[in-house]
């Protein structure tokens, strides 16, 4: 081969090389990573393109803080606050040592007054025609009533009874009436000459006696499901909101302490007992550990028994009874009052030494004195223990002055919502009430 075809095959060769140089260097990164499995990309990317390699992330280090911090919680009342009472001295104490079974204090029924607090101005002076209205809406009535006087009326509430009457006379008497068959109260404000009108109304009750009194009409109160009630100690009065019904309910408790000659108050005492033998506790050993004739009745109910015991049977007996098998928990202690045919109730929470699974409980006492030849013969109690779920049981119990009643057999599963508890399945709740009687003597 000449020289010269050489170098022209030399100078191809050296093209072809260029060329194949140059292809491998424009491949896109892309193909490369699908040939590579798990490549470092940046390896394929030219540093000319002001692209910087990651950095491996550190995590930052927090100085640790000596200051102790709190988890935020719901904003409600303190407990401690929520507990305040000025009733809870008087009510929650109770000294078995100087107990009186029977004691007297003076009283006069009528003393007893229920007043509007939020009444207002007194209306105009005017007179209203004899107006006939046969099931027309209470507000339209009070608009015909005030169309001429100049008087605007205000609601909080939409809808108000239908009303037919045939009235005429004073036109606060007859706006009186009209607001209460309409099942309302008004309020009057002069100044702006404006009639409210609501269901609710406030009140304050007088009560100008002792506390067994002022005890003995809350206690009414609350049996009657009366709840927003605020005592005024120092003036011997009840505040409290209501309807209609609340009012007639009130009405009823004062027309009955009017007539009443007596009040029937009952110290209580609520334990809970743990055995310490892990066994259940042997009620049948108090017919050994008393004398005979202390255990007088028993009463079953849905849940535990009701026993009537004598006097001897008392909290300092029961505990020495129970001392040798059984760790005994104070859950709660206090006393309350009511007349004789009324209900009450007693809440365990608001005399709780602590905050224990208990607290939910009520017990509701309905007392009805029998008497022969004008003398307390026998109490009959009926008695409800309760919670927010609803009835555990009740029993009927008759007792005579002096003796007590033992309630054995409660459960205190019954109050655990959890599934596990550090309480054996075992412990019970126990409640001795102790009735003695308050007789209200006509005072001159």
């Amino acid at each position: 081969m000449h020289n010269r075809e050489k170098f022209f095959i030399t100078k191809i060769l050296a093209i072809f090389g260029v060329i194949f140089v140059a292809s491998c260097s424009i491949i896109p990164e892309e193909i490369e990573d699908f040939s590579t499995d798990g490549a470092d990309k940046y390896s394929y990317i030219d540093m000319s393109a002001n692209v910087k390699p990651q950095q491996p992330q550190t995590t930052p280090v927090v100085p640790v803080s000596n200051v102790k911090t709190y988890t935020k919680k719901a904003i409600r009342t303190q407990e401690e606050v929520e507990k305040f009472s000025l009733e809870l001295p008087m009510r929650c104490n109770v000294n078995w040592e100087s107990q009186k079974l029977l004691q007297a204090q003076p009283y006069d029924g009528n003393k007893m007054v229920l007043s509007r607090s939020d009444m207002g101005d007194p209306l105009p002076v005017l007179r209203v025609d004899n107006l006939y209205f046969k099931d027309t809406p209470m507000n339209e009535v009070l608009a015909k009533l005030l169309r001429n006087t100049g008087i605007e009326i205000v609601s909080f509430d939409q809808y108000y009874n239908n009303i037919t009457l045939d009235i005429g006379g004073k036109l606060s008497d007859v706006i009186e009436v009209v607001t209460r068959a309409g099942g309302a109260f008004y309020t009057y404000d002069n100044r702006n000459k404006i009639l409210t009108l609501k269901r609710t109304a406030r009140w304050t009750l007088s009560v100008p006696y002792n506390n067994e009194v002022l005890l003995a009409t809350e206690d009414a109160l609350r049996g009657a499901e009366i709840e927003n009630i605020v005592v005024d100690w120092t003036e011997n009065e009840f505040l409290f909101s209501g309807d209609i019904v609340i009012e007639k309910k009130v009405r009823d408790i004062i027309n009955k302490l009017k007539i009443e000659d007596s009040l029937v108050a009952f110290d209580m005492e609520v334990y809970r007992a743990y055995p310490k033998n892990n066994k259940e506790i042997r009620w049948m050993n108090l017919l050994d550990a008393f004398t005979e004739g202390t255990v007088k009745l028993s009463y079953k109910g849905i849940i535990g028994r009701a026993l009537s015991v004598g006097g001897n049977l008392s909290a300092t007996s029961l505990k020495t009874f129970l001392n040798p098998t059984t760790n005994i928990v104070e859950v709660s202690q206090g006393t309350f009052v009511l007349p004789n045919r009324w209900q009450s109730r007693f809440d365990v929470g608001r005399c709780g030494r602590e905050n224990r699974l208990e607290t939910d409980l009520y017990i509701m006492v309905e007392p009805v004195i029998s008497k022969r030849e004008g003398k307390t013969e026998k109490i009959d109690i009926k008695i409800v223990l309760r919670t927010s779920k609803g009835d555990i049981a009740q029993y009927q119990v008759p007792t005579r002055l002096g003796d007590n009643i033992l309630i054995i057999g409660i459960p205190t599963m019954y109050f655990v919502n959890e599934d596990r508890t550090i309480i054996p399945d075992n412990t019970e709740l126990v409640i001795l009430l102790s009735p003695r009687l308050i007789a209200l003597v006509p005072q001159e």
